[in-house]
């Protein structure tokens, strides 16, 4: 180098190597690692504690958790749901339009929230997709990961490494970028894998894939308990002698072997049924019983037939207040040798039982009169609440949750969770708030108006992803403080490339670094280096910066590293060469139009 190194530099560098060598192995914790490299900072005297400690003063160290928050909010009241319920809606209209949907809608979300959570709630749905059409599902999830990656860029705030690196942009005097910076960027990536796997890449994938284990569907749970015909909605008529009456009083299973498992009353949501719940008129009940027991029960009570139900519409119809379950009776039980009646089942675990499984065919017959056996599998039905507190006696194992999942169902809330969202982006885009007060609100919004709850909020929050930042920070502020940063922007310039390329040099090793190395870090550590040879050269900030955030997310290229393609392998049936061929093309493609456009834009 041009100047000698002091010794804090030499230990500055000396943590700079150390840091990619375990981030790299990942011999510790990438969280532990950040504030190991803090402490030595501190203690060596290259920063004082007031100056690492104001890492956690950060603005991102408040962007973070309010985006984690709005992201969980979008996967709770079902805005994400209503995205990936378009798979089935253009299924039949063929493999290409359902590719499309797939790319561009992953694309479009992951603009906003975490491309790892739109994997991870598109992926039953595609499965389910795939099942259904018999199309292998490898057809469709590399597309849908690389379009979700390249869909971070759409804005400032889609990858949780832009955000950090966008933020350390204004640390070193350098204007941050605008939240609609990266989007001729992020359109064009996306064009370029949109155009590749509906032309040429959906040749080069799986065409079969071994089927994937998933929890059973409700048609075979059906089969499996035989609850075909077996489900009934019966309305309360005006002149019906149960009105008044509790369940307990009008012996409907004693005489006509008749379960009411839930009731909807007039203009409400479904409920389930309790024992000493009053029957009024227009309640639309749903039992469980023989075709002949349901209408000979309708005739003599004047109730409404409306037909049988099947289980998958049930489902549907109960929404987020009552959930399936599969739970088993267990040796040592106290329900072994109790009937249903004895044991107070719906009384005491405030659930239904539909159907009962035992030594490989389903039990028929008056459930409240059988006696429970070891071994027995129990389809139960009610609040989620109530199913997941199942096995706190022992007396029950939960097996199975069926039906939807967290964030699968479309809840009252979601229209007031995007306006919410519409309204921080606005406030952000039109600059009538920064990023960090603006994300705040709407979090504060989204809790307020209950879109999230409280404990949902900070469960959403990675707590780890805090500690890297906030510890990583100070390793780019001694990169500076210590001239290292400026040094090494030195030694690379030295090799008089002239800036163009020298931006497409850090480019460059920006992707080799993020092969091993978080995304997320190798931003911080490169960033000080890339400004720095910018401002020496003379060459724009923001065409480095960008060159370092393009970079960064290119660790889609392989599965070694990229959660969400570590997610699909095994599911799409895929081999190395089929992200190699696929990704390593549009990674190319990708690369010649980010120096055109930055050629074109800032030089």
């Amino acid at each position: 180098m041009a100047t000698a190194m002091s010794s804090a530099a030499l230990i500055t560098l000396g943590l700079l190597v150390a840091t990619l060598i375990l981030m790299s192995t990942q011999r510790l914790r990438a969280d532990l690692t950040a504030l190991l490299v803090m402490l030595t900072l501190i203690l060596t005297n290259v920063l004082d504690a007031e100056e690492a400690f104001s890492a956690f003063g950060q603005p991102v160290i408040i962007i973070l958790p309010a985006l984690f928050i709005i992201a969980a909010a979008l996967y709770e009241t079902g805005v994400a749901a209503m995205i990936a319920q378009q798979f089935l809606r253009v299924e039949q209209r063929g493999t290409v339009v359902l590719l499309l949907v797939t790319m561009v809608s992953g694309a479009l979300l992951s603009a906003i929230i975490s491309d790892l959570l739109v994997v991870t709630l598109f992926l039953p749905a595609l499965l389910r997709v795939a099942r259904r059409t018999r199309i292998a599902p490898g057809q469709f999830l590399i597309p849908l990961t690389t379009a979700s990656v390249v869909g971070s860029l759409l804005t400032l705030i889609g990858a949780i490494s832009t955000v950090v690196i966008n933020d350390q942009l204004s640390s070193t005097g350098v204007a941050p970028l605008q939240f609609f910076s990266l989007t001729p960027f992020g359109l064009s990536f996306l064009a370029i894998t949109v155009l590749w796997y509906t032309l040429v890449g959906r040749r080069l994938l799986p065409a079969m894939a071994p089927a994937p284990v998933t929890r059973p569907s409700l048609e075979e749970v059906e089969d499996t308990y035989e609850l075909k015909e077996q489900l009934y909605r019966l309305r309360v008529r005006s002149g019906s002698d149960l009105i008044g009456k509790r369940l307990s009083e009008a012996q409907l299973g004693h005489d006509f072997r008749l379960n009411v498992v839930a009731v909807q009353p007039d203009r409400a949501d479904l409920q389930a049924m309790r024992s000493d719940r009053i029957f009024e008129q227009d309640d639309l009940l749903i039992v469980k019983g023989a075709r002949g027991d349901v209408f000979q029960a309708a005739a003599l009570h004047n109730l409404d037939p409306k037909g049988s139900i099947a289980l998958d519409r049930f489902e549907k119809l109960e929404e987020q207040s009552l959930r399936l379950a599969e739970a088993m009776v267990p040796f040592r039980s106290n329900l072994v040798g109790a009937t249903v009646a004895e044991s107070r089942f719906r009384e005491r675990y405030g659930l239904n039982i539909l159907a009962v499984h035992r030594n490989g065919r389903a039990e028929q017959g008056e459930l409240t009169e059988m006696a429970l056996e070891l071994g027995d599998t129990l389809l139960l039905q009610g609040p989620l609440a109530r199913l997941q507190r199942v096995g706190n006696d022992m007396n029950l194992v939960l097996v199975t949750h069926l039906g939807p999942g967290r964030g699968d169902l479309i809840t009252n809330r979601v229209w007031l969770t995007l306006v919410i969202l519409a309204l921080m982006l606005a406030a952000v885009v039109s600059q009538l708030l920064p990023l960090a007060t603006a994300s705040l609100a709407a979090a504060v919004l989204l809790v307020l108006s209950g879109c999230i709850s409280v404990d949902r909020a900070y469960r959403s929050v990675d707590a780890t992803i805090l500690v890297v930042v906030g510890g990583m920070i100070p390793l780019a502020m001694a990169l500076e403080k210590t001239g290292l940063a400026g040094q090494l922007a030195e030694l690379i310039g030295g090799l008089q490339t002239g800036p163009f390329v020298t931006m497409i040099i850090v480019y460059f090793a920006t992707v080799v670094l993020t092969q091993v190395i978080s995304n997320m870090v190798t931003g911080l550590l490169v960033l000080p280096i890339a400004l720095n040879l910018a401002i020496g050269l003379g060459a724009p900030p923001h065409a480095y910066a960008i060159c370092v955030i393009v970079g960064v997310t290119t660790s889609y290229v392989t599965p070694l590293t990229h959660g969400i393609n570590l997610m699909i392998r095994e599911p799409g049936g895929y081999q190395m060469r089929h992200f190699l061929l696929n990704n390593g093309a549009i990674f190319v493609l990708q690369s010649l139009v980010l120096f055109v456009l930055l050629r074109a834009i800032y030089f």
